[in-house]
């Protein structure tokens, strides 16, 4: 009679329980300027409102609600006006030497894009349509630097020349910008490879689900770089402005946990990972633990998740 052996191994690995608190809102109806709103709410709480989801917006609500409010209110979302960059690898802009005069000055409340000539740099909407310049490193000369005269969107100028060549053009010292502006067309305003991010909230998440009041972001008065709320839409206004605001408390928990585990299998196989963590999961619902609960394994310096004991 044949006789099969199965061998036992014990193998430890290890997992990651990132427990998230549900957000809560208080309404602080003492009006403060967006800075000093901020620093009651680290103090005291988390930080200013942040709003990701119809559901925390529908919790903010009855926070307004429930103390009668129906005003305007600071949130934790600002105007990133500081975070230009060159789109070639990232590069924060070091120095602004050739901005135009009174340049940028985000008017309108949508330049987030750079524009070059030979009258020197200014912001401008994104979507509006220009001529642009590449540069490809691979090429020697007066070849580095190609400028395409069909009009286009800072993104799809962007696109393309990653595709064709680079990446758009940067403009890092004196000696790349006279090479710009000796391919660009004279006098004529020109994308090139500057832009910064917009709205954030404070935790340097971009503002994206939330639905503004008609016509805002305008910037209409100049440095309207602070967020508030009303109703349920948000505008833009100076963070010199003085009114009440949302705090919110929440936060997230991780805690490490080794696992120790008996198999005959190898328990570096993806599908027998999923296997063990799937039965973890059971383990922490049947004991009424599993909400709010993010469950994964944490890999160790060499790749893998289970070490051989």
């Amino acid at each position: 009679m044949e006789q099969c052996l199965f061998i036992l191994l014990f193998f430890t690995g290890v997992i990651s329980l990132v427990l998230s608190v549900p957000r809560k809102y208080f309404l602080i109806q003492q009006g403060k300027t967006w800075s000093d709103a901020q620093a009651y709410c680290r103090v005291t709480y988390t930080d200013l409102a942040i709003i990701e989801s119809t559901e925390n917006m529908v919790e903010l609500q009855y926070e307004a609600q429930r103390q009668q409010f129906s005003s305007s209110a600071w949130l934790g979302m600002y105007n990133d006006i500081n975070s230009w960059r060159w789109s070639f690898g990232n590069e924060p802009l070091t120095t602004g030497m050739t901005w135009l005069a009174g340049r940028p000055n985000n008017n309108g409340g949508h330049q987030e894009c750079g524009a070059t000539s030979t009258w020197g740099w200014f912001d401008n909407p994104c979507n509006s349509t220009r001529p642009f310049v590449c540069f490809d490193d691979t090429k020697t000369g007066n070849k580095v630097y190609i400028y395409i005269s069909n009009k286009t969107t800072w993104y799809d100028a962007q696109a393309y020349c990653r595709t064709h060549h680079v990446d758009l053009a940067s403009s890092r010292n004196a000696t790349e910008n006279s090479n710009i502006q000796s391919a660009i067309a004279v006098y004529t305003w020109t994308w090139f490879g500057l832009f910064r991010d917009s709205w954030k909230w404070t935790d340097q998440t971009n503002v994206s689900t939330i639905r503004w009041m008609p016509g805002k972001p305008d910037n209409q008065l100049g440095n309207e770089n602070c967020g508030y709320v009303n109703n349920n839409e948000v505008a833009d206004a100076q963070c010199s402005d003085i009114m009440p605001f949302f705090c919110y408390s929440g936060m997230t928990i991780q805690k490490i946990m080794r696992v120790k585990v008996r198999s005959s299998q190898d328990v570096n196989d993806l599908a027998v990972q999923v296997a063990i963590l799937e039965q973890i999961k059971q383990k922490l619902k049947d004991h009424g633990i599993a909400e709010n609960i993010t469950v994964k394994w944490r890999e160790q310096p060499d790749g893998s998740v289970f070490h051989k004991e």
